[in-house]
């Protein structure tokens, strides 16, 4: 049963994943499994995500302070606060903070598919500065309707 929820700034759980911390402001299980809303906070010069597909999830992509490149398919935009883009499946997409300061980005999926999963999965094998293999990523990311774009 989801229940009524407010978060102030700050609050809900939260992993880092190397520079960048992401924050679950709302989940499936929040959600009946309908949409999930997450906080990305980046530090100059953190690559976010290279490009990927997702299969069955639709994305989008809110700036909210910083500047964000935003790549979707063959365009790459240098994106301000208040942007926004939409990734339907099976569309190349990535982001990175190409900015001189802290960038937060609002990444709205749907379904919410467990995704919060992915996210502490990438925490856990980028821990305390690990590098993690090529099969680690590969074998995290198709776990969880992700699928990097060569």
């Amino acid at each position: 049963m989801s229940l009524p929820l407010i978060l102030q700034p700050g609050e809900g759980r939260s992993v880092q994943i190397r520079t960048s911390t992401c924050t679950f402001k709302a989940t499936g299980k929040d959600t009946h499994e309908h949409f999930g809303l997450f906080e990305f906070v980046m530090e100059p010069g953190a690559l976010g995500a290279s490009p990927h597909i997702h299969k069955e999830l639709t994305e989008m992509f809110y700036v909210v302070e910083g500047e964000i490149e935003l790549v979707l398919g063959e365009r790459r935009v240098v994106a301000q606060p208040k942007a926004f883009m939409l990734v339907p499946e099976n569309t190349p997409h990535g982001f990175s903070n190409v900015g001189q300061t802290q960038a937060t980005l609002l990444i709205m999926f749907c379904p919410a598919d467990s995704r919060e999963q992915y996210f502490e999965g990438l925490a856990q094998l980028t821990k305390d500065g690990r590098q993690p293999s090529q099969e680690e990523l590969l074998d995290l990311m198709q776990r969880f309707d992700q699928y990097p774009v060569l």
